[in-house]
């Protein structure tokens, strides 16, 4: 069953639009917190837009229960605010919180990455490749959506190669904060370098050279704060210390 939320703009003028498609196989609160988490990700829900649990259970044809649930877990991952007698709003992005998504990610993926140096192999090295081949067709094709889910499939791949898939769950919920900075203000012209990076760190890779590997990408991991620096006045105010 195919639902979409198709709000007006709230007294912030920010509007809300969610699409969701029920799965009975799946739970319901699972479905409705992807579907809110995929929209404040991807800031189709821009910070301090509204969430509605009234909207959304009407829109949704839920009740309010794995609603609810879906907005606690949202809480807890620092990407809603609740405030008494006000209502739930899609957090600002915090800069704390993206200090800590690249800490998170800096222990993480670099140890995944020294994991994955020492099992390198050919075949490790066509399948990346082709995922970068993937992510330069989706920036050639203006899809910008297909490119970033290219861009995670990319960090992705090298848990599954190390046979470190529970580890990938912990990084994606790091990654979520940083992801809303690169799809709010990330301008266009950083995605082939991007790319550049995401090949810098192959290179080395095949080169077995794991040291320069990981210097690579811990500086495309960093380069997060040079776009906040960076930050147009006009998003400022999606921002918070």
């Amino acid at each position: 069953m195919a639902s979409t939320v198709t709000e007006g703009r709230d007294r912030d003028d920010v509007p809300l639009a969610l699409s969701f498609r029920l799965d009975r196989r799946h739970t319901v609160s699972d479905q409705v917190y992807d579907a809110l988490k995929d929209a404040i990700v991807s800031v189709k829900l821009l910070p301090g837009a509204s969430i509605s649990e009234n909207r959304i259970c009407r829109h949704f044809g839920v009740s309010r229960t794995p609603v609810r649930t879906a907005i606690v877990r949202l809480v807890e991952e620092g990407l809603i605010d609740v405030y008494p007698q006000q209502g739930s709003f899609v957090a600002p992005i915090r800069l704390v919180g993206i200090a800590e998504s690249r800490f998170v990610r800096d222990v993480l993926e670099v140890a995944v990455l020294r994991e994955v140096a020492a099992l390198w192999t050919p075949e490790f090295s066509q399948r990346s490749h082709a995922i970068i081949a993937a992510q330069a067709d989706a920036l050639a094709a203006g899809d910008h959506e297909r490119f970033h889910r290219e861009d995670e499939r990319f960090h992705h791949t090298f848990c599954i190669f190390a046979g470190r898939e529970g580890v990938w769950n912990t990084i994606v919920q790091a990654k979520a904060r940083a992801s809303r900075v690169h799809r709010l203000f990330g301008d266009a012209d950083r995605m082939p370098v991007v790319i550049e990076e995401h090949l810098a760190v192959l290179e080395s890779l095949d080169a077995r050279d794991a040291d320069e590997a990981v210097r690579r990408l811990e500086y495309h991991l960093h380069r997060i704060f040079k776009l906040i620096e960076q930050l147009p006045e006009r998003y400022r105010q999606y921002v918070a210390d």
